[in-house]
């Protein structure tokens, strides 16, 4: 069992000069989720340094009276953020050891970034690599206890990773489940989870639940990566602007009451502050914007929850305007700094220093030449053809000798930055596409290439995919015979030939390559190449100088729409 270290055992403090033994104990849950590696302020909102700031101002409060805070996480912790990325967690987590966390619930992008890369240094094909080594270098637990290891048939057995944790703060002893989305397997890359599957919540909470209760537990909360969504906060018992059938309202309406004692959700990037089927839950949206809170009494005699107040998502800011309602930057008018708890909010030195030796590493990654020069701002956007997504294709097929065509993400789906002007680093190579999605190549038969663009062009997603080496004719017709296939030479596309098409492994596995996907998916070899490391020695190979015209294809569109008849 983990000791916390916060609050008084006996639960005795100091009032009006005597001292006296509470009645209660006030047990602060702090609850924050979805981060996505956004560890720094944006406009002095957010980050983890002020979170620590917030978390100083409560504890000080429940010091005082004799209670603890307790600080839980819902999971996609650490994929999205830059800094993250490149640090495969490794900065977040010395953060939220700094923090004080006390367990954090897996996330389905905690499986992005597959094996260790070169950041950590070391020969392991194991594609569950760097979230194993997040879960050593933390010093709270990760949970999933709905992770089921298809070897063994139990939860994975993986080092500080356990479907629950004992912990002690206040005097109580609190267990705490971990779990995740049914769906979490299927929202993250598919070579990252093979041999993994969910198991349903509800039966796995409640005996998990039970078994903790068995071990002594005074209450049992769950931090869970799966949540819902609710946009009014001034009454928590009123549900009306809540989502009724989320998949955290089904699961706390599926168990038996009294199981749980709180919930700290996630996924749904939403806010909660509410009392579902007797149970409170909290969600902060995401990104490292706010916080969730509720606070339980327990009655020291009998170790029963008496009361529950929950807040709604508090937003971190630095500076807040003089009204106290919002956020704020310094230079504004009338700023002042926020307070929190009756006391000013300081950003918390001891984080910064801890992300500080990851964060260099991070810096110096960056700063690696790839020894080509921009010479123009090559832009993402939602167009067909935009150019960013023209390189990206163009790259990919001709990395791969034989390959007749080329299929990825376009502009604002999969591109997070335009290229800008000046020497290229790794950096803004990174920024451009921070995902470790892999390039793989399928054979395909004219007509099924041809479905399956004509189902991407039927879903209107405007400039979703770029293209390489062919050209597509979009006119009228029945579903499928108003595309029309092409190569770059004019010639047609027939349904019978066989295509070599390079794609990542994310479209592989999802909508867009269904129609021709044989049963149980496209096979995903553990080591094939990341499309961003694909597309790097392809530009090292070019060399040289970069324009956004030589991607333009003026003249010689690679999506061409023919006029209907009236």
């Amino acid at each position: 069992m983990i000791s916390l270290g916060i609050g008084l055992a006996v639960m005795t403090v100091a009032y009006r000069g005597t001292a006296q033994t509470l009645p209660s104990v006030t047990l602060s849950i702090v609850g924050t989720n979805d981060l996505h590696g956004y560890v720094f302020p944006s406009a002095g909102r957010g980050g983890l340094a002020l979170l620590g700031g917030y978390l100083k101002a409560l504890r000080s409060v429940r010091a005082a009276d004799g209670g603890a805070v307790l600080l839980l996480d819902a999971g996609d912790t650490f994929q999205g953020g830059i800094e993250s990325n490149l640090s495969e967690g490794a900065l977040v987590v010395d953060a939220y050891n700094a923090l004080g966390y006390a367990a954090a619930a897996i996330g389905n992008h905690e499986f992005d970034f597959g094996a260790l890369d070169a950041f950590n240094p070391a020969d392991s094909p194991d594609p569950r690599g760097a979230l194993k080594a997040i879960a050593a270098r933390a010093v709270y637990p990760l949970l999933a206890a709905n992770l089921i290891d298809d070897a063994t048939g139990h939860p994975v057995n993986w080092p500080n990773v356990s479907p629950s944790v004992m912990v002690e703060a206040a005097g109580l002893r609190i267990g705490i489940i971990g779990a995740m989305t049914v769906d979490a397997l299927r929202a993250t890359l598919a070579v990252n989870v093979h041999g993994l599957r969910m198991a349903p919540l509800a039966p796995v909470v409640a005996s998990e639940a039970a078994a903790l209760r068995g071990r002594g537990a005074d209450l049992v909360l769950l931090t869970i990566h799966a949540g819902g969504r609710c946009t009014q906060f001034s009454d928590p018992h009123d549900l009306s602007s809540c989502e009724p059938t989320s998949e955290i309202a089904r699961l706390v309406q599926d168990l038996p009451r009294g199981t749980l004692d709180g919930i700290v959700a996630g996924h749904t990037h939403a806010g909660i502050a509410h009392v579902v089927a007797g149970v409170p839950i909290i969600e902060a949206h995401w990104g490292g914007r706010a916080f969730g809170r509720m606070d339980l009494t327990v009655d020291r005699s009998t170790r029963k929850v008496t009361g529950a107040r929950l807040f709604p998502p508090q937003d971190l800011c630095a500076m807040v305007t003089a009204a106290r309602d919002a956020c704020t930057t310094e230079s504004a008018a009338g700023a002042i700094k926020a307070q929190y708890e009756g006391r000013t909010i300081e950003a918390a030195a001891d984080v910064v220093r801890a992300m500080e030796p990851a964060l260099r590493q991070v810096r110096a990654r960056q700063a690696v030449p790839l020894h080509v020069i921009v010479d123009t701002v090559i832009r993402r956007s939602p167009d067909l053809g935009a150019p960013l997504g023209n390189l990206f294709a163009d790259a990919m097929r001709e990395s791969v000798p034989g390959a007749d065509v080329a299929l990825n993400n376009n502009g604002l789906g999969g591109l997070r930055a335009d290229l800008p002007v000046g020497p290229l680093t790794f950096g803004r190579l990174y920024d451009v596409f921070a995902f470790d999605n892999r390039l793989i190549e399928l054979t395909l038969t004219g007509a099924q290439l041809r479905t399956v663009i004509a189902e991407e062009v039927a879903r209107v997603r405007p400039g979703a995919l770029a293209l390489s080496g062919m050209v597509v004719s979009v006119g009228c017709g029945s579903e499928h015979s108003k595309v029309w296939l092409t190569r770059t030479s004019g010639h047609p596309i027939g349904d019978a030939e066989k295509i070599r098409v390079v794609t990542s492994d994310m479209l592989a596995g999802g909508v867009v390559f269904a129609p021709a996907a044989p049963p149980g998916g496209f096979n995903v070899p553990v080591d094939a190449p990341l499309v961003r490391e694909v597309v790097q020695e392809w530009l090292q190979r070019r060399g040289g100088h970069l324009t956004e015209e030589q991607f333009l294809d003026r003249g010689h569109p690679r999506w061409r729409h023919r006029a209907c008849q009236d």
